[in-house]
């Protein structure tokens, strides 16, 4: 179980300093040799492309399936791309109507970890699936489900995220097996990238189906599917073990050394994730972020637009727990490899 897990990680780190020195020297060694698995495994096409592809191009809706996310009206679809005929399942959770923002159902705090992640991680590790926000015309809404009204004030589209739908991957009995970690590099490394990301977005939902692993036994990602109850939400899961702290006795050095490069700019882009205006035909397309209208809000509103990031608060607690993390792996407390 995760907790009789995270006590062997506390005990590991109390271990007298050489211990960890040569253990993470070994890991480190083990794991510059090692690739991970090719992310064709999971991703339909490299993430850059998909994420171009998704939020602009044109789709025809070929297969629904309902009842893949809970309570938020989540819906597995297999679409076909326009350009290419290229078919690729993914994931359509429509927003919440008026302003897109719900406690558990929000695009830009899903949107907001996936770009968090490309802080620290190149494409191959990421532990976000491939997200972007789409407004699908209310006619082109139809085939996936009938009748649902526009999303935003003076628009004609439903507003949602748009996910791709990642093969090859299981609901696992337990994420963290602190013998494999301590033995197998690609096993640490992955299960470190996973909680140092999830540690940094403040993951408050560790209920089974919100992540998942790869069936790739010898490479085993982590991937972390639903990313709403996260930042700082005011409800949280208290009746599972959640991932909003480090669980592991040691973090990747690559990773920490990358969030020492983290500038004002990047904090700053995270207040802008999404903007979006109504074409001529009602449908909300993206737009190049502009100037942050209320870094107080999340979800900032006005008829015929939405832009959406994190609030400013939100950006600043993340702020804290990276300098809290840099701190902690400079005093010792946490080891890396």
């Amino acid at each position: 179980m995760v907790y009789r897990a995270e006590e062997e990680a506390r005990s590991l780190r109390k271990h007298k300093p050489g211990y960890w020195g040569q253990a993470s020297a070994l890991l480190l060694a083990a794991t510059a040799g090692a690739e991970p698995v090719d992310p064709a495994h999971h991703w339909p096409l490299p993430p850059a492309v998909l994420e171009e592809r998704l939020s602009t191009e044109d789709f025809e809706v070929l297969e629904v399936t309902g009842g893949v996310g809970g309570v938020t009206g989540a819906k597995k679809l297999r679409i076909r791309m326009a350009e290419d005929n290229h078919e690729i399942a993914v994931k359509w959770k429509p927003a919440p109507p008026g302003d897109a923002d719900g406690w558990n159902n929000a695009p830009r705090k899903e949107i907001a970890a996936y770009e968090i992640q490309k802080w620290f991680l190149e494409p191959g590790d990421y532990v976000v699936p491939t997200i972007v926000a789409r407004c699908l015309h209310t006619d082109h809404h139809d085939p996936i489900e009938t009748a649902r009204a526009p999303t935003i004030e003076d628009t004609q589209c439903v507003l949602g995220a748009l996910v791709i739908w990642i093969d090859a991957v299981s609901v696992p009995d337990d994420l963290y097996d602190s013998g494999r970690f301590r033995n197998e590099p690609l096993y640490a490394r992955h299960l470190a990238d996973f909680n140092l990301l999830t540690y940094l977005i403040d993951h408050d939902d560790g209920r089974k189906g919100n992540f998942l692993v790869s069936e790739h036994e010898q490479q085993r990602r982590i991937f972390s599917v639903d990313n709403g109850v996260t930042f700082g939400t005011r409800l949280k899961n208290f009746l599972v073990p959640n991932w909003d702290r480090i669980r592991v006795p040691a973090l990747r050095k690559q990773s920490i050394e990358r969030l020492r490069e983290v500038t004002d700019e990047h904090y700053e882009a995270l207040g802008v994730l999404v903007e979006m205006q109504a074409d001529h035909t009602g449908v909300l397309k993206p737009v190049a972020p502009g100037k942050n209208t209320d870094p107080k809000k999340g979800a900032r509103v006005q008829p015929g637009s939405i832009q959406f990031g994190l609030e400013k608060d939100e950006i600043e607690a993340i702020r804290r727990r990276i300098d809290r993390i840099l701190g902690q792996v400079d005093s010792g407390k946490i080891p890396t490899f």
